[in-house]
């Protein structure tokens, strides 16, 4: 086979062979180590070279066929110009097990390591046993009635001291969040399964129980207390994962996410601290925090192993493509709870994830490629059965998107509204309390969020009760506030927000013209009542209302610009809202389609809001200043 690698495999011993005098004399010439010659000595299966090309493999299995051992050359590597069927054949047919037939030799570590991790360890093994195992000691002489007939106040302290002895270990107990995903079958994902449990005992790393599939861009590995004492763990698998890399590049991205806990001293000890601390993390955290002169230079050796092991599988050049696109991943992940809330709101889903891997060219160091372990280029997404039929169950456990857009670029939009976003949670304001003001006030006042907040809730609420008089909702009427001093009130609240010089912001005409449209659609939501609580005869007139107020928001959609941050075929809002009517034309729509759709409009004018007006109130940057007098 074109570019075959090879193990040689030790079978046994031929007869009449002297076995302590071969085995000891082969220690020295092929640098074997004392477990490899133990499991000679045993006769066990024993690799004893790794990734040899044929000429190699050929010349040393003859000499030790001469030397009397019984040798098996085993195929390692398959022609990448072969298709992905074969290569899924070759695997599932004993290719895994060619690959990852021995066991990764780890460093042993250095003696400061390993007293930092016992060290580590016994942050937990304190909470979780030794306090514990203390409290219950100090309670079984209290189960004697006599103890508490003689000595009362003694044993009533003795019994607190021993209850807060419990305290840590249930204040600190770990509680892992379960990914909410879709499990996979073994039968069903046979050479993913493969895959995954062949690699961990490949590292000696806790065997895997689960694997969840996600729609979230991650690979994680985690473990729960039950988990860690039975020595397994749960994958975390996102299927933009397997869309973004190929076979060789995902191999080394999961064998870099099991090293932390790859090695039983590292499983029983950092495995129990990390528990342990991402509790305390969760509730106290500059507790936590006091720790990062030990976790953080430990974190960091964990890269640095995950980084060799990866560069023993997939190559030193593969191994440093992988850290750049570890370092992407990590970028991403750290916004996506907020992204995931994004794309929910306007219905829209990046597609094509593999953009985020760089596109780099192939290293000519043909002595790299050698030296990799698993070589596989093919792509990593046929390890699963069906992709498509995933992606459907994902999309189906919600609206549907109107909206796709390549992975990529949505992320670059969603960016753009990331500090827009985070300028309204400075000031403390709901964006749709953010009103435009007439003119400058007059007054330098301080700006008060949680009045601004206050008085558009009390404006919304006034127009609501008018609303609910109009349609005869009350027995008895109710004592209507006047609303346009509470708008003005609004108004004046809203004016120190706004930077002195917004009407000469280019923004502000497009800002005003936004904020109407929002305030429409929040006119529509106001008389969204239930049936039932409407008096009979007054749905005509609140249908007639809404479609009056629907009426006049899509004229409002055709004059504004389409909300850039989602892709769309027309220029105007009006072709974006036109898509989520269901193929429907929005000027025929009933009031009962209005207000069914209403909420997702109003998360669309919001987002669209917060970008047009989060721009004006964003400070100028010193790049922003040389730009604009350049």
């Amino acid at each position: 086979m074109e570019h075959a690698r090879y193990h040689l495999v030790f079978e046994g011993f031929k007869p009449e062979t002297n076995k302590t005098a071969v085995s000891f004399s082969l220690k020295d010439q092929l640098s074997l180590t004392d477990t490899q010659l133990a499991d000679m000595m045993a006769g066990r299966r024993t690799v004893l070279r790794q990734n040899m090309d044929k000429d190699a493999a050929l010349k040393l299995g003859k000499e030790l066929t001469q030397a009397g051992l019984v040798i098996k050359a085993q195929a390692l590597a398959v022609n990448q110009k072969n298709s992905p069927d074969d290569v899924r054949k070759h695997l599932l047919q004993g290719g895994l097990d060619q690959y990852f037939a021995s066991k990764y030799r780890h460093p042993e570590e250095e003696l400061d390591t390993r007293l930092s991790l016992i060290i580590l360890a016994a942050f937990a093994v304190a909470t979780y046993i030794l306090l514990p195992i203390i409290g219950v000691l100090l309670m079984l002489p209290l189960l004697s009635f006599s103890t508490w007939g003689s000595q009362f106040i003694p044993a009533l302290i003795q019994l607190i001291i021993a209850l807060f002895l419990f305290a840590p270990a249930a204040i600190l107990w770990p509680k892992t969040a379960k990914p909410e995903g879709l499990p996979l079958e073994k039968d069903t994902e046979e050479l993913l399964w493969q895959m995954v449990e062949k690699l961990a005992d490949h590292l000696s790393a806790p065997k895997i129980d689960k694997i969840i599939l996600v729609e979230n861009p991650v690979l994680n590995v985690h473990q729960t207390p039950l988990q860690w004492v039975k020595g397994s763990s749960t994958l975390e698998l996102g299927l933009p994962i397997l869309e973004a890399l190929n076979m060789q590049q995902f191999v080394g991205m999961l064998a870099m996410r099991m090293t932390p806990l790859a090695s039983t001293f590292y499983s029983r000890t950092w495995g129990l601290f990390v528990q342990w601390y991402n509790a305390l993390r969760n509730r106290y955290k500059p507790w936590a925090m006091l720790l990062n002169n030990w976790v953080l230079p430990m974190r960091e050796h964990q890269n640095a192993r995950g980084t060799n092991v990866a560069r023993e599988l997939v190559g030193f050049s593969e191994a440093l493509r992988l850290q750049r696109i570890e370092k992407r991943f990590e970028l991403l992940y750290r916004d996506w709870p907020e992204f995931v809330e994004f794309c929910s709101k306007l219905r829209v889903r990046g597609k094509n994830w593999s953009a985020l891997v760089a596109k780099e060219a192939k290293s000519e160091k043909k002595a790299d490629e050698v030296q990799a372990l698993f070589r596989i280029e093919s792509p990593a997404l046929w390890v699963l059965s069906t992709t498509t039929g995933y992606q459907k169950v994902f999309t189906r456990q919600g609206d549907g998107p109107l909206f796709e857009m390549a992975g990529v670029q949505l992320w670059q939009q969603f960016q753009r509204l990331i500090p827009l976003q985070d300028r309204m949670g400075e000031l403390m304001i709901k964006p749709e309390a953010l009103v435009p003001p007439t003119e400058s006030a007059k007054k330098k006042k301080r700006p008060n969020a949680l009045a601004l907040n206050k008085q558009a809730s009390d404006v919304l609420s006034a127009q609501k009760a008018i609303i609910e008089q109009a349609l005869g909702m009350h027995e008895k009427p109710k004592k209507l506030k006047d609303v346009n001093p509470l708008i003005a009130k609004w108004r004046a609240s809203s004016a120190p927000f706004w930077p002195e010089d917004f009407n000469s912001h280019k923004m502000m005409p497009l800002a005003k013209s936004v904020f109407l449209a929002l305030q429409t659609l929040q006119q529509i939501d106001l008389w969204a009542f239930d049936d039932g609580k409407i008096p009979a005869g007054k749905h005509a007139a609140r249908d007639k209302q809404v479609m009056t107020l629907f009426t006049k928001w899509l004229d409002q959609t055709r004059k504004l610009p389409a909300l850039p941050l989602i892709s769309s075929e027309g220029d105007k809002l009006f072709d974006q809202v036109s898509v989520s009517c269901a193929q429907q034309n929005p000027t025929t729509m009933s009031a009962a389609d209005v207000l069914q759709r209403r909420t997702y409009w109003l998360d669309l004018m919001i987002v669209y809001w917060t970008f047009i007006a989060g721009q004006i109130l964003k400070p100028k940057t010193f790049a922003d200043e040389m730009a604009e007098q350049a």
